[in-house]
């Protein structure tokens, strides 16, 4: 170990030894090897002093690396780094070089000593009104950094960003003040920004001769503003749409972003049009396969909130989002979303197409995921129910084993029953699905299975006995599937009352002494019910639910937070579905305090035929219901009033009258 300290010490005279040799050379290769030793880890800050006493030589490479040993050893010696102030003072003001002077002010602002900012000022001022623009470009975004170490010093640089904005002329150290005034506004809650006409004609003109970064800035800006009128907007949009062909993603997603901003301000309907059918090939470009997966899923989140304002641009364009098997799920899940939301009385076909191959996947999940989207697809859409039961039956006739999908199939079969209650009839699906009841072991798909047996039992063979296999673990289920038992097994009671006699009573008298308030409630509900009118008890359970509307919120954002959403398209608040102000809680919460025009000429579904009576449509060949008048029901079993029962749970005692 002391061998390990001494030939350490050892390196550390040598290169302090030539750190102080009047050879210049010398002296670079030391500060090279004293930059290796800190970027592998090894602690070199006792050279310190003898670093930066070679900030006197103008060699514009070991400035660099003296630099960069500055900055990372100035917040473990602050009072030694004070003493390399006045070589930054002298870099700043006395180098001809604006590359030496832009790299003291940009190493300057990496300090992130409080201490050290008080003497930052007046450099900082002076670099802000160099004469050239790589070194105001520097500065600017020197006075972000120095802002969040010290706020209370940086009213006055703040001013004259301000002033700045106004006489730039510079592209470049215009997209650096935008994005510098735009993160100390942030940071302090505050709009540091006055725009006018002047100054927007002048970021627009700024656009062609920046950098990507530089247009990623001032068209992020620019979704802030609201034009005065119709004209300004059309002039925004303009010099933005060369944009949406640039080979970089991200401007093409903002150009994007820009344009669906304005287009609510445009009152020529033509140009709104023909604005859509541009924007649509660019936005669909981002999702080609050339891009990286991550890219896409990025997109795909940022065209969700897209559809809900603008279903038009993506009217012919469900293909695009159809699954290629070499994608990553995280992919293909937001891809199945957006299927889904772009589904109409058109298009059902070609995305139920594709849904049914997505169903062979390997992955439970997400073909759990892609029956749930079918049975969406079903409720929305009349039209589709036929196709969809058609592909549910399919699976079930191959399903050999439980799984995560047979449980989304048996819930989402019960959905559009509810709906759409003559769809059993349909491919005898019916049997097909009833199949499948054994398989059930979830909470949601075994309270599904008790709907289909109450609801449909006088068209199921054996419907007792399924009911009887329900009710046998009955006080051992989930309150959801406790609940529904109940109901159903009322249903088939009033169906076939002299064989259900006996379920019945065990029934009400298990679910009378259980210990959850629900289930008790409706068990004595029902059981005052049957002994008082059982006629009347059949038409407010057994009521025909045919055209039941059952519907799926598509939606992701409220009209009031929709504005603000697609403001922020693109940001990391959006990828989680969610307001800045939610993820960021420094930020004001903003709303949208303005109408929201929706661009679509999708027609939402609409019931075009009546329902026809249940009882005509009911086969000859299977058994009706008994439809035995009041008072012969009643005979069939004496429900007496259900007697005052005492549960006792932990020592206290509930009276259940």
């Amino acid at each position: 170990m002391s061998f390990v300290g001494n030939n350490q010490r050892n390196e550390l005279s040598e290169l302090q030894q030539d750190l102080n040799d009047l050879n210049f050379e010398k002296k670079k290769e030391a500060i090279k090897k004293v930059i290796a030793y800190m970027t592998v880890g090894k602690d070199v800050s006792l050279l310190f002093q003898s670093v930066i006493k070679c900030l006197e030589f103008p060699d514009i490479e070991m400035k660099k690396l003296i630099y960069l040993y500055i900055v990372n050893y100035s917040r473990q010696k602050p009072d030694d780094a004070i003493m390399v102030i006045q070589n930054f003072r002298k870099d700043v003001r006395k180098s001809e070089n604006p590359l030496v002077r832009a790299l003291a002010i940009r190493s300057f602002g990496c300090l992130r000593v409080p201490r050290l900012n008080d003497y930052l000022i007046e450099p900082l001022k002076a670099c802000l009104a160099d004469e050239d623009p790589y070194v105001r470009k520097t500065a600017v975004l020197c006075v972000a950094k120095v802002h969040e170490v010290s706020p209370d010093g940086c009213a006055q640089l703040v001013d004259q960003l301000q002033k700045m904005l106004v006489k730039e002329s510079n592209a470049l150290v215009l997209a650096n003040l935008i994005q510098t005034l735009k993160e100390i506004g942030d940071m302090t809650g505050t709009n540091l920004i006055l725009l006018n006409p002047q100054i927007i004609q002048k970021l627009l003109l700024a656009i062609d001769e920046c950098i990507e970064w530089g247009q990623i800035f001032i068209l992020d800006f620019l979704v802030q503003y609201d034009p005065i009128d119709s004209k300004q907007a059309e002039i925004i949009i303009e010099r933005t749409l060369p944009r949406l062909s640039h080979i970089n993603p991200t401007v093409t997603f903002c150009a994007c972003k820009v344009i669906l901003k304005y287009l609510d301000f445009l009152d020529n309907g033509d140009l709104v049009r023909n604005l859509c059918k541009k924007i649509s090939p660019s936005l669909v470009s981002l999702l080609s396969s050339h891009h990286a997966p991550e890219l896409q899923y990025v997109v795909l989140r940022n065209l969700s909130l897209i559809i809900q304002k603008f279903p038009v641009l993506f009217e012919n364009e469900v293909k695009t989002f159809f699954c290629s098997f070499s994608e990553p799920y995280y992919v293909k899940y937001e891809k199945l979303d957006l299927m889904v939301r772009m589904c109409d009385n058109k298009n059902f076909g070609q995305v139920l197409d594709e849904l049914h191959i997505q169903m062979s996947e390997a992955d439970p999940d997400f073909v759990r995921k892609t029956i749930k989207s079918i049975g969406k697809i079903a409720i929305q859409y009349e039209k589709s129910v036929d196709k969809s039961i058609s592909i549910f039956v399919e699976y079930a006739k191959n399903v050999q084993q439980a799984s995560e999908a047979v449980q989304e199939l048996l819930i989402q079969s019960q959905l559009i029953y509810r709906k759409y209650r003559n769809a059993y009839k349909h491919d005898d699906s019916l049997k097909a699905i009833i199949g499948l009841v054994e398989y059930a072991n979830e909470p949601e798909s075994r309270a599904a299975a008790s709907w289909i047996i109450g609801e449909f039992g006088e068209y199921i063979p054996n419907a007792i006995q399924r009911m009887k296999d329900q009710i046998e673990n009955f006080p051992t289920e989930d309150r959801t599937v406790q609940l529904q038992i109940l109901t159903s097994c009322v249903k088939l009671f009033l169906k076939y009352s002299v064989e259900c006699e006996g379920l019945i009573m065990n029934l009400l008298k298990v679910a009378t002494v259980s210990f959850n308030p629900d289930v008790r409630d409706r068990a004595y509900i029902y059981w005052r019910l049957l002994s008082t009118d059982p006629e009347m008890t059949k038409k407010l359970i057994c009521q025909n639910v045919s055209g039941q509307q059952i519907q799926r919120d598509l939606l992701l954002w409220d009209t009031k937070d929709l504005v603000v959403a697609l403001e922020n398209m693109g940001s990391i608040s959006n990828l989680f579905h969610k307001l800045p102000h939610q993820i960021y809680k420094h930020l004001t919460p903003k709303s949208g305090n303005k109408d929201v025009k929706i661009y679509s000429t999708l027609q939402e579904p609409k019931e075009k035929e009546q329902q026809k009576d249940q009882q005509k449509d009911v086969p000859k060949e299977l058994p009706k219901e008994d439809n035995k008048p009041k008072q012969q029901m009643a005979n069939l079993i004496e429900f007496g009033e259900p007697e005052d029962v005492v549960v006792q749970q932990k020592g206290q005692t509930f009276e259940l009258i």
